[in-house]
């Protein structure tokens, strides 16, 4: 008997133990998800703050914390806050303390220029000349033994751009048709300057008479322009300099960024709207408006959207510039996008900021975010093609721009921060 009495009681205790620790580990689970918890653990490692404006930091009001703000710095506290700001540029560091006393983190601070942009939230086009010839396609020629492709046999793939003809820029079409022609008629090969996705090469073309278009010909469609449609993201009110799409403008076949030499933006105007569905994406109908609503250069086109200067600013639309965020300003929460839907004039919708993911280097998809407005919803289904650019604003600042739509929820969309729009050009 005293065994067995033993031997339940050594059951229990196990029993007890296991309900402890079952206890134990409930009670962590909850106090890592809870709130105070989650702000502690959403402490940057870095900081970016504006001369002259603040970023908000998210903290536990009941875990006590000393702050050390360094040379130039302004530290206030706030419930569940934060609120860093520094009136001149330069790096400085602010020291959180634990109990006063206990170093928790040291987070570097970099104070950068302000910026204040117009938003836009017009509908664009553009025209460009490309920086080279995009080859679009092949156009087989006929040979002894039948077809045959001069230039895809020398490795020249779709999506390459031609740069140059023996040497020579390939600034349109006719330089590529008139070398063709006196490389054929001499009997020798053309030098094509091929720049690939992944490296530059010369290839050797031999030319082949096409006797249905009674000329010599390497093999290749080719254009030496493009278009597109999009949404003016916002402009410097001081130098005329805008920012626009969000997204590198592609060439259409392959969607590689397509490198322009020239070009020009004007107004659009959408005419149509087609809505969209799961897994099928939307669009505006939009026709071009010519240059009196709004008229402008096109200089670069790179990873986060084109980049020029006005000509002739907006006619219709915002003209009051405000506060250009940088990322640590982006937080989960209400905001809006100005777009068009008819005619020419942005209107404001709202949308929810579900995510805005650190990024330290510029970068996609920055912002995620869902469509709450009634309004656009019953129009447009969500997010469709053409809004690309409709600038973000959120707490009376530009933050970013609408870059994509998720084709299986087009209610929801990605963005890209506003910061990573400003070239050079555009921060002066």
């Amino acid at each position: 008997m005293a065994n067995e009495q033993e031997g339940h009681d050594g059951v229990w205790r196990r029993a007890g133990r296991a309900a402890v620790g079952v206890v134990l580990a409930a009670g962590f689970v909850a106090l890592a998800a809870s709130g105070p918890v989650r702000d502690v653990a959403s402490v940057p490692g870095s900081l970016e703050v504006p001369v002259a404006d603040q970023v908000v930091v998210p903290w536990a009001r009941w875990l006590p914390v000393s702050v050390q703000p360094g040379p130039g710095l302004s530290v206030q506290r706030a419930p569940r806050a934060l609120m860093v700001s520094a009136q001149h540029a330069g790096r400085y560091g602010v020291q959180l303390k634990w109990f006063g006393w206990l170093p928790f983190k040291w987070v570097p601070v970099r104070v950068v220029p302000s910026q204040r942009v117009v938003p836009g939230g017009q509908s664009i086009g553009v025209l460009v000349h490309t920086r080279g010839l995009m080859v679009t396609g092949y156009r087989p020629l006929p040979g002894p033994h039948g077809t045959v492709d001069p230039a895809e046999a020398a490795g020249v793939d779709v999506g390459d751009v031609i740069t140059a003809v023996n040497g020579r820029p390939a600034a349109s079409r006719a330089v590529l048709v008139e070398a063709a022609q006196a490389a054929g008629r001499s009997g020798r090969a053309l030098a094509l300057t091929d720049q690939g996705a992944r490296q530059t090469l010369v290839r050797v073309v031999h030319p082949l008479y096409n006797p249905t278009a009674h000329r010599y010909q390497v093999g290749v469609a080719v254009q030496d322009r493009t278009s597109g449609v999009g949404t003016l993201t916002f402009w410097n009110p001081r130098t005329g300099a805008y920012a626009a799409l969000g997204h590198s403008l592609s060439d259409g076949v392959t969607r590689r960024p397509v490198g322009i030499a020239s070009g020009r933006m004007m107004a659009a105007t959408v005419v149509g709207l087609v809505p969209g569905q799961p897994n099928r994406a939307g669009q505006k109908v939009g026709v071009l408006a010519g240059p009196e609503l709004v008229d402008g250069t096109v200089a670069s086109n790179g990873l986060f959207g084109l980049t020029g200067r006005l000509v002739r600013p907006p006619t219709v639309g915002a003209t009051k510039a405000m506060p250009l965020a940088v990322p640590d300003q982006v937080h989960p929460g209400p905001a809006r996008i100005l777009t068009v839907l008819a005619g020419n004039r942005p209107t404001a919708y709202r949308i929810w900021i579900e995510r805005a993911y650190p990024q330290p280097v510029p970068a996609p998809k920055g912002l995620l975010f869902r469509v709450t407005d009634r309004r656009l919803l019953s129009l447009t289904g969500g997010v469709v093609q053409g809004m690309s650019g409709s600038p973000i604003l959120q707490d009376g600042r530009v933050v970013g721009a609408v870059t994509h739509v998720l084709v299986s929820r087009p209610t929801w969309g990605y963005g890209c921060y506003a910061e990573w729009m400003l070239s050079p050009v555009v921060r002066r």
